[in-house]
């Protein structure tokens, strides 16, 4: 049977970095197109900033100029890709190269330009975001002036890849697998690096870390569509809490289902989660919906219902609408019939024949019937009122 939970294929290209330069070189040349073009972005605007200083302030997120005198609202984006630092300029250009042959082949170039769209101005929001709220709080206004510009969040998205593609590998380190790591715990011992680092106060990389690696979740988790048509990875591995350790996982339960309500609101899946146990199925499956349910020996068996009626359509609804139909129908056409003169005539007949005994006498019936016939010719020439011939 099918499993439930989908995700990528591994990529054609190994993991792996070259070892000698002509292992680099071969490498670079199978690199393609659109990650060569990202790691030379990156470089090239690293070059701007040692040629020309003042492109740090267009460049970098800064809040006095990202949102105030000069609205450079774009440096929420670029902010990502300017790095001050030869060192962090290399390593976000050699992972754009690792992590272009590792993705590109499975995902596409598009795919992957979409991925880091969304994780760099995600990033690139939330540093912005912060720098209001520091100086809110500390009234500090070195915080509005303070430029915050590099790739971490980018390494921090592509870490989540590796922790969703290749998760049980093991990370070895000279041939020695290191403390029983794996690579899904790559992205959560990146995060706390950043945080020691911006413990020291040697640079503010953790927000941006710590941002990258959430919204490359994100979007790998809820947005990114898969081969078959569906969106999101809703494998185990990918959930909220699998990114921090066994004790945490129970408070960061209330953050991961908030974000899952925030997302997905009240969609299928969560209402198909609801549902109760195999065996119930039968009887507490609603209406129009369609599911494999697995049973005890793990087939997979699809139970389908009739779709739901439409509003209104149910035979004792249909009933008393017809009835309350016909009923006010007959009412109009005797409030219609009674307007008439025959009608008239009918109802003063029958009301005498009452009164005279039920129509037994024959010369009260002639009289009545007279007086009647007196009556409309009265009305008719307009000499008397009606009524006027029962007396008479």
């Amino acid at each position: 049977s099918e499993p439930r939970h989908h995700h990528f294929a591994m990529a054609s290209a190994p993991l792996v970095l070259p070892s000698n330069p002509a292992d680099a070189i071969a490498a670079l040349q199978s690199t393609p197109p659109v990650a060569k073009g990202l790691a030379g972005l990156t470089m090239g605007l690293y070059l701007l900033g040692l040629l020309v200083p003042s492109a740090e302030s267009v460049l970098a997120i800064k809040a006095t100029n990202t949102y105030g005198a000069h609205s450079y609202i774009w440096n929420v984006f670029t902010a990502g890709f300017f790095n001050t630092s030869i060192i962090m300029a290399l390593l976000v250009s050699l992972a754009f190269l690792v992590m272009g042959r590792f993705l590109v082949p499975e995902w596409g170039g598009g795919e992957l330009l979409r991925f880091l769209s969304f994780s760099n101005l995600g990033t690139g929001i939330m540093v912005f975001i912060c720098q209001i709220f520091y100086y809110m709080t500390s009234f500090n206004y070195k915080y509005l002036e303070q430029p915050i510009s590099g790739g971490v969040g980018l390494i921090a998205a592509f870490a989540v890849t590796v922790k969703q593609r290749l998760p049980e590998e093991p990370i070895s380190i000279f041939g020695q697998n290191f403390l029983g790591l794996t690579a899904k715990d790559i992205p959560c011992i990146l995060v706390l690096i950043c945080a020691v680092i911006s413990l020291l106060d040697l640079t503010a990389v953790f927000m941006q870390c710590a941002s990258g690696a959430y919204f490359g979740w994100l979007y790998l988790r809820f947005i990114q569509r898969s081969p078959g048509g569906l969106r999101g990875d809703m494998n185990d591995t990918m959930a909220f809490i699998m990114f921090f350790p066994p004790p945490l996982r129970p408070a960061m339960q209330v953050v991961s289902s908030a974000t899952y309500k925030l997302v997905c609101v009240k969609s299928v899946r969560s209402m198909l989660d609801e549902l109760p146990a195999p065996r119930q199925m039968g009887s507490a499956l609603p209406t129009g919906v369609f599911r494999g349910v697995g049973g005890d020996d793990g087939d997979s068996t699809v139970i389908e219902v009739a779709p739901p009626p439409l509003p209104g359509s149910d035979p004792a609804d249909k009933e008393r609408r017809r009835a309350r139909a016909m009923k006010a129908l007959q009412e109009r056409m005797a409030a219609i019939v009674q307007d008439t003169p025959a009608a008239q005539d009918a109802l003063r007949e029958s009301w005498r024949e009452k009164e005279g005994g039920g129509g037994g006498d024959a010369g009260n019936s002639a009289a009545l019937k007279r007086g009647a016939s007196k009556e409309r010719e009265d009305e008719m020439a307009g000499n008397t009122t009606p009524g006027a011939g029962i007396g008479e």
